[in-house]
C-alpha cells in the first residue's frame, strides 16, 4: 500500500512538471509581448499626457519678436537647367555647383494672428534668381503645438487630433541624465500629408525639449530638427532648427543644409500679450508691421547676427565670388544702368516669379510661363489653359493686376480668352475698378430655348437639334466696394456681341425660326456679397480677407437695356448662391453650395447665361474646377432653362477610403465624395454622385450621373497641373 502510495505521488510530481513545462510555453510568447508592450504602452501614456497639456494651452505664447538668422548651403549634384524657366522651380546657373547665403530676418509672431517675417538683410553667392533660397522659411517656424506644422501643413504627430494617424513606441535605449524620455512615432499611412517618421523628447512633466521629423513632398525629402530654449516662456518655442532637404526631381538632384537661430527679445503669456484691433481683426493693435529700416551695411549686419564667426572656407568662398569684392558690387551698379544686364534682370525675374523694385512701387510678374493645366472629361472632352499674371504695387498699398488667359477645347474646336484687368485704389476698403475682356462659352438664343421647351422631356436630344451656336465676345467693366467688413457692393455693365456660327443661321431662316447673325446686349449688372464672420489682417495698408466660419450669400442682378450700343433684347436676370466651406477638422472638410435663379419679364431676343450656374472654360485655379460644380453635364443644358435650382456637397479627407484601403500608397493628398443635383426644366432632377483623388500633380474622379430618376451615363474626369500656380 505505501509503495502505491510514493508510486503515485511520483506519478503526480512529473505530471504536474510536465504541465507547468507545458503551460509556460504556451504563455512565454504572451509574457514576452507583454514585456515588450511597455514601453509601448508608456508612450501611448505620455502622449495621453502631452495631448492633454496642448489642449489646454499649457504651452501658448501670447506674442514672441525677435531675429532669425539663417545660413544655408546647396550642393548639386545634377541639374536640368530647362526647369529654370518653370515657375516654383529650383533655379541655378549654369557653371555653378555650390551655393552659400546667409539671411536675416525681423520676426513677429501672435497667438490668434497672423505672424509678421521680413529679410532685413542677406549675403549670397546665387547672381540670377533665388534658387532654393527662401524655401527654408517653409520651416522656420518656432511654433511646434500646433494641429498643422510648418507652412506646408503636415499633421502634427504632437496635437490630439492627429494622434490617431500615429505610432508610438519609447526608446528604451535612450538615457538622460535629466530623466528625459525619447518617444518615436511612424506614420500608419503613407500620406503626404504625414510626417513619415521621427521622435520627440518629453522633459519628466511631458513639456517638449526636441522634436525631430523626417517627411516628403512633391519633389523632396527632407529631415528637421527642432530644439527648445531654456529660458522661461522659451521652453515652449523652438530656437533652434536644422534641416535637411534632397531633392530629386525631373533632373534636378541637389541638397539642402540649414541651421536657423531665433533669437527672442520678447516673450509674452497669453495673458500680457496685446489684444486684437476687433474680434475679426487678427492682426493686433498696433499695427503689427516691421519697421522699415534700411540696412546700409547689410554685410556688417549680417555677420552681427551669427552666433559664430565666418570659417575660413565660407570667407574664402565669399571672396572668390565676389561678395566681398568692391569689383562685384561696381560690376552690380554698373550692370543696373546698362540696358542688357536690365532686360536680364527684368526677364530673369518674370520667368521666376519675383518682385522688383519700380519708381517707388513694386512689380511682381507671376510669372511670364505660367503652370499649364490639362483637363479632360466625358462630357467636354480635352481642353488646355494657360495663364500670366502681372501686378503693379505701390507703397500705399494700391495695385494694377493684369492677367492673361487663353485656353482651347477639342471636342468642341474652340479658342477662349480672357484679359482681366483689376485697380485697387482702394486698399482698406478693397475698392477695385476692374475690366474684364474676352471670348467666353458658346451660348443659343432664346429662340431655340424657345423651341426646347416644347419638347417632351423624354424625346429631346441635342444632336437632333440645329440650334445655332453664337460666339460670344464680352466687355465687363465693375467697381467694387467693401462697404463693411465682409459686405461686399459691385456695380456695373455687361456688354456682350454674339456672332451665330459657321451657316446655321440659314438653315434656321428657312425653318421658319428668323435669327439675325450678330446681337448685341447691355446689361447693368449688380451684385451684393455677404460674408459674415469675416476674418481679416491689415498689411500695411490694405485689407487682407481669410476666411470666415459661415456660409457666404450673394445676390446677382442683371438688367437688359433694348437700344444702347445698338442692343437688343430686355431681361431681368437674378440669381442668388450661397456657398459654405466648414472645416470639420484641419484634414476634413465639407464643401456645400445651393441656388437658384432665373431670367424674368423677357422681351425679344435674349440669351441665357447665368452668372453661377455655367461651365467655366477658363477657370481661375483648380478649386473651380472641383469642387461646386457639376463634372458631367452637357454643356448644353447651362443655357437650356429660364429657371434653375441646383445644390453641390463635396466631402474632402485625406484618409477616407482608398487611404486606409491602400495604406502605403504614398501620393494621394485627399479624397472627395461628390453629391451634385440640379433642377431645371427637362431634369427634376438631374443628380451626380463621384469619388475623386487628389494627387500632387493629377486629379482623377469617377461620376455616375442620372436624369429624371434614371440613370444616364457614367464617366470620368482628369485634372493635369504639372506646377503650381
Amino acid at each position: 500500500m505505501l509503495l502505491v502510495v510514493v508510486y503515485m505521488w511520483r506519478v503526480k510530481k512529473i505530471l504536474v512538471g510536465w504541465l507547468s513545462l507545458l503551460v509556460a510555453l504556451m504563455y512565454a510568447p504572451a509574457l514576452l509581448a507583454a514585456e515588450a508592450a511597455e514601453p509601448v504602452l508608456r508612450a501611448d501614456s505620455l502622449m495621453r499626457v502631452l495631448s492633454r497639456r496642448i489642449a489646454a494651452n499649457e504651452f501658448a505664447v501670447g506674442e514672441a519678436s525677435g531675429t532669425l538668422y539663417v545660413r544655408q548651403e546647396v550642393d548639386i549634384e545634377k541639374k536640368n537647367l530647362g526647369l529654370n524657366f518653370i515657375p516654383g522651380m529650383a533655379r541655378f546657373d549654369r557653371d555653378e555647383h555650390h551655393y552659400l547665403s546667409e539671411l536675416c530676418y525681423d520676426v513677429r509672431f501672435f497667438k490668434y494672428a497672423m505672424p509678421a517675417i521680413r529679410r532685413r538683410a542677406s549675403v549670397t553667392t546665387h547672381r540670377h534668381g533665388s534658387g532654393e533660397i527662401e524655401r527654408v522659411l517653409l520651416f522656420m517656424h518656432p511654433n511646434l503645438f500646433a494641429e498643422k506644422i510648418f507652412e506646408e501643413g503636415y499633421l502634427s504627430p504632437l496635437h490630439p487630433q492627429n494622434i490617431k494617424y500615429y505610432r508610438y513606441s519609447a526608446d528604451t535605449l535612450y538615457d538622460d541624465k535629466n530623466g528625459c524620455v525619447k518617444v518615436s512615432f511612424v506614420h500608419r499611412f503613407d500620406n503626404i500629408k504625414l510626417l513619415e517618421s521621427g521622435w520627440v523628447l518629453l522633459a519628466p512633466d511631458c513639456s517638449v525639449r526636441a522634436f525631430s521629423a523626417n517627411g516628403w513632398d512633391e519633389q523632396c525629402t527632407f529631415s528637421v530638427l527642432y530644439v527648445m530654449g531654456n529660458d522661461s516662456l522659451q521652453r515652449n518655442l523652438a530656437t533652434d532648427v536644422s534641416l535637411s532637404v534632397d531633392y530629386n526631381f525631373a533632373g534636378n538632384k541637389f541638397k539642402v543644409n540649414a541651421e536657423g537661430c531665433f533669437l527672442f527679445d520678447t516673450v509674452l503669456p497669453v495673458a500680457d500679450a496685446r489684444q486684437r484691433v476687433s474680434k475679426y481683426n487678427i492682426a493686433v493693435a498696433p499695427s503689427e508691421d516691421l519697421p522699415d529700416e534700411k540696412i546700409d551695411d547689410r554685410i556688417g549686419y549680417v555677420a552681427s547676427m551669427r552666433r559664430q564667426p565666418l570659417s575660413l572656407a565660407d570667407s574664402l568662398f565669399y571672396y572668390e565670388k565676389g561678395v566681398f569684392g568692391a569689383l562685384h558690387e561696381a560690376k552690380k551698379n554698373s550692370s543696373a544702368n546698362d540696358a542688357v544686364g536690365w532686360l536680364w534682370d527684368v526677364g530673369d525675374r518674370m520667368i521666376s516669379s519675383h518682385s522688383l523694385e519700380w519708381n517707388g512701387g513694386r512689380v511682381r510678374v507671376s510669372p511670364l510661363i505660367n503652370p499649364s493645366y490639362l483637363s479632360y472629361s466625358t462630357s467636354r472632352g480635352l481642353s488646355y489653359k494657360m495663364a500670366l499674371n502681372l501686378t503693379s504695387a505701390t507703397k500705399r498699398g494700391e495695385e494694377l493686376s493684369l492677367r492673361p488667359m487663353a485656353g482651347y477645347n477639342f471636342k468642341q474646336g474652340a479658342f477662349y480668352w480672357d484679359v482681366d484687368g483689376r485697380y485697387l485704389y482702394s486698399p482698406r476698403r478693397l475698392g477695385t475698378v476692374r475690366i474684364d475682356v474676352g471670348s467666353g462659352n458658346r451660348t443659343y438664343s432664346s429662340e431655340a430655348l424657345n423651341r426646347i421647351e416644347k419638347i417632351a422631356a423624354d424625346s429631346l436630344n441635342f444632336e437632333d437639334l440645329d440650334l445655332g451656336y453664337f460666339r460670344n465676345f464680352y466687355v465687363n467693366i465693375s467697381h467694387s466696394h467693401e462697404i463693411a467688413n465682409g459686405i461686399e457692393l459691385l456695380g456695373g455693365f455687361n456688354y456682350h456681341r454674339r456672332t451665330l456660327i459657321g451657316s446655321g443661321g440659314d438653315r434656321l431662316e428657312a425653318s421658319g425660326v428668323g435669327l439675325k447673325r450678330r446681337y448685341i446686349q447691355f446689361a447693368p449688372h449688380i451684385r451684393l456679397t455677404w460674408h459674415p464672420g469675416m476674418y481679416y489682417y491689415i498689411k500695411g495698408t490694405r485689407k487682407v480677407n481669410i476666411g470666415s466660419r459661415l456660409p457666404r450669400f450673394s445676390f446677382d442682378i442683371e438688367q437688359g437695356v433694348d437700344g444702347v450700343l445698338g442692343s437688343s433684347g430686355t431681361y431681368t436676370r437674378a440669381e442668388l448662391d450661397v456657398q459654405y466651406n466648414f472645416k470639420i477638422n484641419e484634414s476634413d472638410a465639407l464643401f456645400l453650395r445651393a441656388g437658384g435663379g432665373g431670367f424674368f419679364y423677357t422681351k425679344n431676343t435674349y440669351f441665357v447665361d447665368y452668372a453661377f450656374l455655367r461651365h467655366n472654360s477658363l477657370p481661375v485655379d483648380r478649386s473651380d474646377e472641383l469642387d461646386g460644380v457639376f463634372q458631367l453635364l452637357d454643356s448644353e443644358w447651362y443655357n437650356a432653362a429660364n429657371k434653375y435650382f441646383r445644390t453641390n456637397v463635396t466631402y474632402l479627407s485625406p484618409f477616407f477610403v482608398l487611404q486606409r484601403i491602400l495604406p502605403r500608397v504614398n501620393f494621394i493628398k485627399n479624397e472627395r465624395l461628390y453629391l451634385n443635383m440640379l433642377f431645371i426644366s427637362h431634369l427634376t432632377p438631374y443628380s451626380e454622385f463621384g469619388y475623386g483623388v487628389g494627387t500632387p500633380y493629377i486629379d482623377l474622379g469617377l461620376f455616375v450621373c442620372g436624369k429624371n430618376h434614371q440613370f444616364h451615363k457614367i464617366g470620368f474626369r482628369v485634372n493635369v497641373s504639372l506646377f503650381r500656380d
